[in-house]
């Protein structure tokens, strides 16, 4: 069963968010993650969600990310809220992934 790390995001402002996502899509996805998905949900916020095959790379992933807050990195993060946990349902392009078909 897949992990997932889902994390709130506040930027100082609508420029470092937009700078993240460019950012992001030449320089992730972190080690070892089987999907990525990043949602804007304000004009500095958004949604990120990380799914990773074991625990081991998903706590692996925060860490690096949780690195970037006060990194030499050219945007600016205000807040990050982490959750993390078993992904129950996965669909890629419209088919249940084999890893959650009993």
């Amino acid at each position: 069963m897949s992990v997932a790390n889902v994390v709130m995001f506040e930027f100082e402002t609508s420029t470092d968010l937009e700078i993240w996502a460019e950012w992001y899509k030449s320089d992730g996805p972190f080690r070892n993650n089987e999907i990525s998905l990043f949602v804007k949900t304000g004009e500095t916020s958004a949604f990120g969600i990380a799914s990773y095959s074991t625990e081991e790379d998903r706590v692996s992933g925060g860490k690096l990310r949780d690195a970037l807050v006060n990194g030499d990195v050219p945007f600016k993060i205000k807040e990050i809220v982490p959750f993390g946990g078993p992904v129950l349902v996965e669909f890629i392009d419209g088919v249940l992934s084999p890893k959650h078909v009993k």
